[in-house]
């Protein structure tokens, strides 16, 4: 008898977004999360709860290589197991909004879609009964229309339908959120009777192995639009950059950032901002000089000190990261994450009653959570 797991809640969760929302804004999911007791957030660390991964598209980047929140994710949850990754379809079920799944409604009849892929009826009919394809009421919708381009590719190239089916179910298995993979990933053709999943320098097949992937070229940058400089004042460029933020444009945020301090040298949010776009793509170095100007400029900026010893912590430099976590607790007692941080590191160089002192006042502050019983069992440890 299996045992039933248990339901999923926002309540005390830590949630953050990735990729592009089909069904809201990011500000409204944003809200949607604090109303429902949780706190969004944009950066993953060791404290998200949750990863909501858009339903616009698999979250890769225009290299082909997975989002940084994403990968970020996997890496915490190779050491932790704490993230959970869900669609957005399963966002909008834990906040009560199963009326949204209207708005991805399909509405392209089968008339229409032979028509533009240039499809024989009775082709389309057998792709459902393979189940390589599902319609609704007889309509579909552009991710169907991808995923038949994608079939009718892979036939060419000679791989049964078959061989198509049962990839499909391997990958929507493995990877969160991905009900329909030739619609959502590159889906590559190792040979007629092996399908992978490319995503830059990676490539998963169907049962869930690891491939790398030798042959990459080169990868291009990402094409960034940018205001013009003339007409846009630095709350217009900060305000862009958390846009291509929002969409792990990361390099084009960077930009935006820059120009928003080329204008405003005294931007102690930009700089906070501009860090924490460093810190995703592993530039520590700098993001640390980031977080420092930031921190100079407002030293009242506890989420500053916060991230700044993140880095600190991650660079090596753990007595500097114990004083950055030690002055974010000082402006900001309530800032539980702060006193988590402060006392696995307090415990970590065997100040262990300042450590006990920090996990009570975190488990004061945050009693429920996950992280809440990492805590007690330090406590008990001790």
């Amino acid at each position: 008898m299996q045992t039933a797991q248990p339901a999923l809640s926002l309540t005390n969760a830590r949630v953050v977004f990735s990729g592009k929302l089909a069904s809201m804004t990011r500000q409204e999911a944003h809200q949607l999360v604090k109303q429902a007791g949780g706190e969004p957030g944009t950066t993953v660390s060791r404290q998200t709860s949750f990863l909501v991964v858009g339903m616009e598209g698999w979250p890769l980047l225009p290299d082909g290589t997975v989002g940084s929140k994403l990968k970020r994710a996997e890496e915490i949850n190779q050491k932790y197991h704490s993230i959970q990754i869900i669609s957005e379809l399963a966002f909008l079920e834990l906040v009560g909004l199963e009326e949204r799944k209207s708005q991805l409604k399909k509405t392209y009849s089968s008339a229409e879609v032979c028509r533009l892929l240039k499809l024989e009826p009775e082709n389309l009919r057998h792709w459902e009964q393979f189940s390589l394809i599902s319609s609704q009421d007889g309509m579909y919708d552009f991710q169907d229309i991808m995923t038949l381009r994608a079939i009718a590719a892979l036939l060419q190239q000679g791989v049964r339908r078959e061989t198509i089916a049962t990839s499909i179910r391997g990958l929507a298995s493995i990877l969160p959120g991905t009900d329909r993979p030739l619609a959502q990933l590159r889906i590559l053709v190792e040979n007629p009777k092996a399908l992978l999943a490319e995503f830059g320098e990676r490539r998963i097949t169907p049962e869930g192995q690891l491939v790398f992937n030798f042959d990459t070229p080169s990868r291009t940058k990402a094409q960034v639009i940018e205001l013009p400089s003339s007409e846009s004042t630095a709350a217009e460029w900060f305000e862009h950059g958390q846009i291509l933020e929002d969409e792990e444009d990361l390099e084009g945020a960077e930009r935006a950032y820059l120009k928003a301090l080329e204008l405003q040298p005294h931007f102690p949010e930009a700089y906070f901002n501009l860090g924490n776009v460093l810190r995703e793509r592993d530039r520590l170095r700098v993001a640390e000089q980031a977080y420092q100007t930031c921190v100079a400029q407002d030293p009242s900026f506890a989420e500053g000190w916060y991230n700044l010893a993140d880095v600190q912590e991650v660079r090596g430099r753990t007595s500097e990261a114990v004083q950055s976590l030690t002055v974010a607790v000082q402006l900001a007692p309530s800032f539980a994450d702060a006193h988590f941080n402060l006392a696995a590191l307090l415990q970590k160089i065997g100040r262990e009653e300042e450590a006990n002192w920090h996990w009570k006042a975190y488990l004061k502050l945050d009693p429920n959570s996950q992280w809440a019983e990492v805590a007690r069992r330090q406590l008990v440890m001790d």
